[in-house]
């Protein structure tokens, strides 16, 4: 039943996903493995991160979270059932790290079931174009697995977003070459060294994947590349020649100059039609991410969650009052198909 479940939100949120973004393309270096695996990304934005790499491949990972969402046994159930479970911060209280224990040896007994793990091991999100220090929590996990001669396998992963919170941006997901945590530490004794070795080559193997923009003079950085990028197509080009233009920022004297807006909005007749039909469903997104959300880091993922309800929900609503002053299933079901077709359109332009 929650295998069903899984598999079912997984394909919807794959179908909200192609809507919300104006691209999301996957980039896959090598093969990604088909036994014990601990999938280790960036952290850049919320839950849709999750499930930005849940979806982007056809591994079924299990996720971590933070522990204060299963306070609640419905919580507890529910999650369960997709697939996640709770990691506790010192924020939780000292007490419950304990509990982490626990969880670790849960996640070595999934891995030695041939599952997956989806970790983002830099802890908390940050909507910064930077890889952060990496935390030690999937390397006790992969070390742990190991005495339990298990061979897991490590897979970088790197999540680039165009934009964080805004629809119709887009994004790159790329997977990079796995490596044995066995192999990697076989000749190493000390278990700290051996801790430190995994997230090392771990971090190395993440920067490629995603703009890594230095803090110093970060703001000057980001200004710099926002007003000299051109934009390509392909995501994994526009990657390739955004990570040399930040390398070409320490070549160049830096000149102010006011930052590109994004894109021009332009009148035509699908973006009319998109926009009466989408109306009541925006209005009251933009109402609650305006008057319910205090972090503004939630801004983006509840803009994805919130869409995927509201908007579908709207068009059966919107389809329910044209077929009763129609009176013509044929007239509702073409009303109908048109709401998602001038969606992607408007999206896409």
């Amino acid at each position: 039943m929650s295998e069903l479940l899984y598999i079912a939100l997984k394909q919807y949120c794959r179908v909200a996903l192609w809507f919300y973004f104006k691209k999301w393309q996957t980039n896959i270096l090598s093969p990604i493995p088909t036994g014990p695996v601990i999938f280790v990304a960036n952290h850049q934005n919320a839950f849709l991160d999750a499930v930005l790499v849940g979806c982007s491949t056809n591994r079924n990972p299990w996720f971590l979270a933070r522990a204060n969402v299963f306070e609640k046994k419905w919580a507890q159930t529910v999650l369960g059932w997709l697939k996640m479970k709770p990691v506790f911060r010192f924020r939780d209280g000292f007490g419950t790290l304990r509990k982490n224990d626990e969880m670790i040896d849960s996640c070595v007994e999934l891995l030695k079931h041939n599952e997956s793990i989806l970790i983002f091991a830099e802890g908390n999100d940050d909507k910064r174009w930077h890889l952060r220090d990496l935390q030690k929590g999937f390397a006790r996990i992969s070390l742990a697995a190991v005495e339990k001669n298990v061979d897991v396998k490590i897979v970088p992963v790197g999540i680039q977003y165009e934009a964080h919170a805004m629809a119709g941006s887009r994004v790159l997901v790329s997977f990079g070459e796995s490596f044995s945590v066995n192999e990697l530490t076989r000749e190493e004794i000390d278990p700290r060294k051996k801790a430190e070795l995994i997230l090392e080559k771990t971090s190395n193997a993440i920067k490629p994947l995603l703009l890594d923009i230095p803090l110093i003079d970060y703001e000057k950085r980001v200004a710099y590349f926002l007003n000299h990028r051109i934009i390509q197509k392909d995501l994994v080009h526009q990657l390739a020649i955004d990570q040399n233009l930040i390398l070409k920022y320490e070549t160049e004297s830096f000149v102010q100059q006011k930052t590109k807006s994004g894109k021009s909005f332009r009148w035509n007749p699908i973006s009319m039609y998109f926009h009466v039909n989408h109306f009541l469903a925006k209005s009251i997104i933009r109402w609650i991410l305006k008057n319910k959300v205090r972090d503004q880091q939630f801004v983006g993922s509840l803009k994805f969650a919130l869409g995927m309800v509201l908007v579908p929900s709207f068009y059966f609503i919107q389809t329910a009052v044209v077929l009763a002053f129609s009176n013509s299933i044929s007239i509702a079901m073409v009303y109908f198909l048109s709401l998602p077709i001038c969606f992607r359109l408007s999206i896409a332009k």
